[in-house]
């Protein structure tokens, strides 16, 4: 399912699996496995697919006359080999990041990271040889029970003949469109029935040798919002046509289901239709991608720097990407000439051209021919060489050329090479330049540059269904549609079964996939919590089930504009401006399991100020540090302010989590304080208890643990660097009246031990509440601090 997004964002010339050992004078070349089925019946393939260009077409696609020169310019230079152009030798380095969230605000946990430092050297009509001297992969939310070693097997490939320029789609360019390749490249031909162009800027400066070079920007948009065309500006050497620099991104996300389906209608029928609110919606989206090209020796283009981010979603999961790229050229044109790489094309090869051991069906003699066969190849595979090296080949569909692979076997000397940075936690902006690259794409990419407006059909799906004292069982529908340019409009609609009172949402919103801003009018259930969220699936599922609804709840209407980040990541800042009328949530309901078997009660909902307020709210988070046993700080500032019924008021609030890793383990610390000014509504105090705030209490409206003013300390102590790690914990806290803080008295505490799953991603914890209540309290949550 996300096989387009994949091949948007780790578009290298490269094959994981690996062949065997082999000299350089001889590549094995995999055919496709299913020659080996019934007779060598080979898959069909489909055909073409595109838009027929009409004159309509090519009367509206170009905005200025200069447009059409430079796409046709660009066009014809896309496909041209300069034969010039012989050799280079290379080094590169790569680096792809993936992380895991839940919170659309809040701290990414680093998942995933790997890096390749390599050099290549390149000759046309022989093909590339690599050779792989740094290369290292973590797994943070594992620990050092996460493992897994890429050796180099997805490194790029700089240049090649007929190669892809501006990293899009195919790796291979190709001369048409066909929307069967999944993205459709804005410079192939037939282009013209899914864009629009216009002629941007233009620069022009001087080689030494006094050479004049101009540059022509191309603005490129869709005729209509579709996850598979691009948005950006395009920028060419006006001489020859060869692309310079590129930015750009997909007009709007992919629905993975609606993709999938298309392909074959029947997918994700055998999902039953109680699971499917939990995964749904399934998206993945490439926000933004930069490619900066360099000049050599006065006449080659060669790529210098590719960036690539995006991300997916799989109901509240949130999974961000990052693909990273730099090369550098030592020699354009020079060196050694290298040996012939010779193809074996006796040897079979898979339909996507990479080497791979994949066998169906067939006799069971000629299965154990296959089983021992793909154990011959393994075994090559891992087998080190006198000089302590492996070596492999790779080729790709539509590659001129085969790549030579070696690889060293001592793997500690690849992790510690000086080609890679210090650490593999680096940030990397130096590395790949990336305040120019965000420059680079915060101007091609600004909210403006958006595809046209062109409404597409709406999509319906069932909501996550919650749980609440207030509202029983809670379940709803949702509806969006996407308008173009940028634009669309959401609804949700649910109803408690306990108080029957609609909650309703319109919005509409237009995004740039980096950021989102959005007026929405409501009639809603609102949590008044600071910390968690009591509506979410882990505490509906603890309400119902425990009897532990840690929420405070009031009703609001009215409307809010809003501004907000389409994902997460290492800074992030929100904005609402809002006027709502809000009153008190009747509690309907003292269901729960719990209750049933030992009479446990809900906590006593409070009572809103009812009235209308008119306000602004902002937040805004930041993570510094991704390395587990390294230092990382974790802050959340807030700030709100209102005028009502009752008078005005505002609040504040900083908290800040600092963690280290300590010998076998790891230590974290949480600190926070928030006050106000004027008259705050009860629905707008802080609340303190349960598991984001004093472990082992309950929240409730009393002394000590509701007011106007709070502070929170929070002390936790891991053991092992695993995914699965032990904690013992102990919490402090009080929220009361600003005025009175000084004779706050003995502070709520708690302690108690626990277990951190994959860095807080999921936490289970056993607290003892010490005051004002002892008691012990089981708790099962979500995106834990530590």
């Amino acid at each position: 399912m996300l096989a387009h997004l994949v091949a948007a964002l780790l578009q290298v010339s490269a094959s994981a699996p690996q062949a065997p050992a082999s000299s350089p004078s001889t590549v094995t070349e995999e055919r496709d496995s299913t020659d080996e089925i019934h007779g060598r019946r080979r898959r069909e393939k489909k055909p073409p697919k595109r838009i027929e260009v009409t004159a309509e077409h090519l009367a509206s696609a170009f905005r200025d006359a200069p447009a059409r020169g430079v796409l046709l310019l660009a066009r014809e230079a896309r496909l041209r080999q300069d034969s010039a152009l012989a050799s280079y030798d290379a080094t590169t380095y790569q680096r792809i990041s993936a992380g895991l969230g839940f919170a659309k605000i809040g701290r990414d946990r680093l998942a995933f990271r790997s890096e390749d430092a390599t050099r290549v050297r390149w000759r046309r009509g022989v093909g590339a040889y690599v050779d792989v001297t740094g290369s290292r992969t973590v797994v943070p939310v594992a620990g050092k029970s996460g493992h897994v070693s890429m050796n180099g097997s997805i490194s790029p490939i700089p240049y090649y003949p007929g190669s892809e320029t501006i990293w899009i789609g195919s790796s291979v360019a190709k001369a048409s469109v066909d929307e069967n390749d999944g993205i459709v490249h804005p410079l192939a031909a037939g282009a013209e029935a899914y864009y629009t162009y216009a002629s941007g800027d233009s620069v022009t400066f001087r080689l030494p040798d006094g050479k004049t070079i101009r540059l022509r920007e191309l603005k490129v948009r869709p005729r209509e919002p579709k996850w598979n065309l691009a948005v950006g500006s395009l920028w060419f050497d006006m001489s020859g046509g060869q692309l310079v620099r590129a930015a750009y991104r997909m007009s709007v996300p992919m629905d993975i289901v609606a993709v999938a389906k298309a392909d074959d209608p029947e997918e994700f029928n055998d999902v039953p239709l109680m699971v499917k609110p939990f995964i749904f919606p399934m998206t993945a989206q490439i926000s933004a991608i930069g490619v900066e090209y360099g000049l050599f020796q006065g006449r080659f283009w060669l790529p210098r720097a590719q960036v690539a981010e995006g991300g997916v979603r799989v109901g509240v999961m949130r999974i961000p990407v990052k693909l990273e790229q730099k090369f550098q050229y030592d020699q354009v044109n020079a060196g050694a000439p290298l040996p012939p790489i010779v193809v074996d094309t006796t040897a079979g090869r898979n339909r996507r051209g990479m080497n791979v051991d994949v066998s169906v069906g067939g006799t069971s003699e000629s299965r154990t021919k296959r089983d021992s066969l793909r154990a011959e190849r393994r075994a090559a595979r891992m087998r080190c060489d006198s000089t302590g090296n492996r070596t492999y080949t790779r080729q790709q569909d539509g590659m001129p050329n085969p790549v030579f692979v070696t690889v060293s076997c001592d793997t500690a000397k690849l992790a510690h090479s000086p080609d890679l940075p210090p650490s593999i936690y680096d940030k990397g902006d130096e590395t790949f330049g990336g305040a120019e690259m965000d420059a680079l794409v915060a101007e091609a990419l600004s909210m403006g540059a958006q595809a046209e407006f062109a409404p597409q059909l709406p999509t319906v799906e069932v909501d996550r269904p919650r749980y609440n004292r207030i509202e029983g069982l809670s379940l709803g529908m949702r509806g969006d549609q996407v308008l173009g340019a940028g634009y669309s409009l959401h609804a949700a609609a649910r109803l408690g079964i306990a108080d029957r009172e609609p909650n309703v949402e319109l919005t509409g919103s237009r995004s740039d996939l980096r950021r989102t801003l959005s007026i929405t009018a409501y009639n809603r259930l609102v949590s008044a919590n600071d910390w968690g969220n009591p509506l979410s699936l882990g505490s509906s599922i603890s309400a119902l089930v425990f009897g532990r609804d840690e929420g405070f709840y009031y009703r609001a209407s009215g409307v809010e504009l809003s501004s907000a980040p389409d994902a997460g990541g290492e800074s992030a800042f929100t904005w609402g401006l809002f006027a709502e009328q809000e009153r008190t949530a009747t509690q309907r309901t003292t269901f729960s399991f719990a209750r049933s078997v030992n009479g446990s009660q809900f906590e006593p909902n409070i009572q809103a100020v009812r009235g209308t307020y008119l306000g602004v709210r902002a937040r805004h988070t930041r993570t510094l540090g991704l390395d587990p046993q390294g230092f990382r700080l974790f802050s959340d500032a807030r700030l709100e302010g209102a005028r009502g019924d009752t008078g005005s008021y505002g609040r504040a609030t900083l908290e800040l989590t600092a963690s280290h890793g300590i010998g076998n383990g790891a230590a974290a610390l949480t600190l926070a304080a928030g006050s106000s000014v004027g008259i705050v509504p009860t629905q707008r105090f802080w609340f303190l208890g349960g598991t984001q705030t004093v472990r082992g209490q309950q929240p409730r409206l009393a002394p000590g643990q509701a007011g106007d003013a709070f502070w929170l300390a929070r002390a936790e102590l891991a053991h092992g660097v695993g995914a699965l790690r032990p904690v013992v914990f102990g919490d402090l806290g009080w929220a009361g009246d600003r005025t009175t803080w000084r004779e706050m008295g003995r502070p709520v505490s708690g302690v108690g031990v626990g277990t951190s799953l994959m860095d807080g991603l999921v936490r289970f914890d056993v607290a003892r509440g010490i005051y004002p209540e002892m008691a012990w309290r089981v708790n099962a949550y979500l995106d834990a601090r530590f």
